[in-house]
């Protein structure tokens, strides 16, 4: 059970990725009728050589009087009772869900990452498919205890900020959890692909560097680049950014105050397509990049 929860804490730690137009950072403020929102692009994993933050994001930071997160991933309580959401019931092995060709592809990653097969077993696809992209990034690494939203949540419980949270992490299972299986198992395959081919080092690089230059443009093209085409593909990203997006962007629009809260989300969600920089600009915020 332990080490299922270390795997399920890495493997939420993956969600989202992204970044922000040179020498800039990935950084926006958000202002509409004197009222204001900043919001900070996050690396969910990270190293820890991108670590003193830009002084204009810590400065952001320290006159805000509310954090705002995706989920509060220091939260160990409540990762550990959903842990059952994300395993499969005892009489099924994820094997069960592929085809042959798929089940050889999934012994290839799992020697690559490390990750023994009775314990990839237990898992729904779409958690075996998030716990192979943390465990390479972690190969490559990137840590999760080296996140941007991490370093910001110890930060504001430090300091007793106030820490809001805009999803939670059973609302991000669920959303896995009630999609049908025949995606979860396009989302496993293509994390499998992507592995096997060698392919993964150069998008992360490539996101990375969005990220250090904060150029949106770059970070847009690598998750386009990313995606195969593929219906399946396309439903589960329109859950995990355009579903998700508009939720989000609805409630940091009403977030704003006279004292900007800060917002740390994955930065994929200022990048991907239905953005949330494009859905508060549609409600009237501008928007500056700093």
């Amino acid at each position: 059970m332990k080490q299922l929860l270390v795997l399920l804490t890495i493997a939420l730690s993956s969600l989202t990725f992204a970044a922000p137009a040179k020498s800039q950072h990935f950084l926006w403020k958000a202002e509409k009728d004197g009222q204001q929102v900043w919001l900070l692009g996050s690396v969910h994993m990270g190293r820890a050589d991108f670590f003193p933050l830009p002084k204009e994001v810590e400065d952001a930071y320290k006159h805000a009087k509310t954090l705002a997160v995706e989920a509060d991933i220091t939260d160990s309580s409540a990762m550990l009772s959903m842990v059952d959401i994300a395993m499969l019931p005892a009489s099924d092995t994820v094997g069960k869900h592929l085809s042959e060709a798929e089940n050889a592809k999934l012994d290839k990653a799992l020697q690559s990452v490390g990750l023994a097969r009775p314990i990839a077993d237990r898992m729904k696809p779409w958690l075996l498919a998030l716990s192979l992209d943390a465990l390479e990034m972690q190969r490559l690494g990137l840590a999760s205890n080296e996140g941007i939203d991490l370093y910001f949540l110890r930060k504001a419980k430090a300091e007793n900020k106030r820490v809001v949270e805009l999803e939670s992490l059973r609302s991000q299972l669920e959303l896995f959890d009630t999609m049908p299986d025949s995606d979860t198992v396009a989302m496993l395959d293509a994390t499998m692909d992507e592995i096997n081919a060698g392919h993964f080092k150069a998008e992360l690089d490539a996101m990375l560097d969005a990220w250090k230059a904060g150029d949106v443009t770059a970070m847009r093209r690598v998750i386009d680049e990313d995606s195969p085409d593929d219906p399946a593909i396309k439903r589960v990203n329109d859950k995990l950014f355009g579903e998700r997006n508009r939720a989000m962007a609805d409630k940091i629009a009403a977030m704003a105050g006279k004292t900007a809260p800060f917002v740390v989300i994955g930065a994929g969600h200022l990048a991907s397509a239905d953005n949330v920089l494009d859905l508060l600009r549609a409600r009237g915020f501008k928007l500056t990049q700093y």
